[in-house]
């Protein structure tokens, strides 16, 4: 993405450039202010936004990060800080809580995108947030392992979901019209052509982001139960 830069980076290096007569030192506390200050401007950072902030070279902050990657990862961390705790089990079962769970992983990258170049990564660097999924899980009934396959299933069926959404909002800001708008207005002009999609009986409900993550989740959640250590009691709650 193109973007007009401000004064405000330049200035940033200059003043140190001016009042120190040499090229200001770094650490990584200052890159990552530079980032969430550079990050908060824009949709998209690079490494001369950044190193023109702290008013060094780009070959001075690749160095310490080791290119635009480890700015992307720098800017994912910070994002992950600012995500609430995951959502209690308590009063759940098993099934309605990792409904709450998808909403709530699917929230978090829809506000911050930036976390979709990681995923879990960048969501969960520590693994701690697994642990307690899996230790929840395990309250409910499932066996060690299933719990695990189930929340690395249910993460890569939301990323999948949230890259697809994320594109289909960027293709209508652009006015391009979206896959599924485009397959209403063929079924429309051309119900010959598309026999079995026509006897969908598709509406504009269906082109509800909402209702159709719901709906993804629903049949990834009945595929978990099918699964191998799943829990024999669908009904039990904490």
């Amino acid at each position: 993405m193109s973007v007009t830069k401000t004064n405000t980076f330049m200035q940033a290096g200059s003043r140190g450039k001016s009042r120190r007569g040499r090229t200001p030192s770094i650490d990584m506390e200052k890159i990552e202010n530079a980032v969430r200050e550079v990050g908060a401007q824009m949709e998209d950072i690079s490494m001369k936004d950044v190193a023109d902030y702290l008013g060094v070279n780009v070959t001075t902050l690749y160095r310490h990060v080791g290119g635009i990657d480890g700015l992307r990862r720098i800017r994912a961390s910070l994002s992950r800080s600012d995500l609430p705790a995951l959502p209690p089990a308590k009063g759940h079962t098993w099934q309605s809580w990792l409904k709450v769970l998808a909403d709530y992983y699917r929230q978090a990258l829809l506000q911050h995108p930036d976390l979709l170049d990681f995923v879990q990564a960048a969501l969960d660097p520590d693994f701690l947030n697994l642990e307690q999924e899996a230790s929840i899980l395990v309250k409910f009934g499932f066996e060690p392992r299933a719990a695990l396959l189930a929340h690395s299933f249910l993460i890569t069926t939301i990323t999948g979901y949230v890259q697809q959404e994320l594109q289909t909002i960027e293709e209508a800001r652009s006015g391009y019209a979206p896959y599924y708008s485009r397959l209403f207005q063929n079924l429309d002009a051309h119900p010959d052509r598309l026999p079995t999609l026509s006897t969908v009986n598709l509406s504009q409900r269906d082109l509800d982001r909402d209702v159709n993550f719901k709906s993804i989740i629903h049949y990834a959640i009945a595929g978990i139960a099918c699964q191998k250590g799943a829990p024999s009691d669908p009904d039990k709650k904490l």
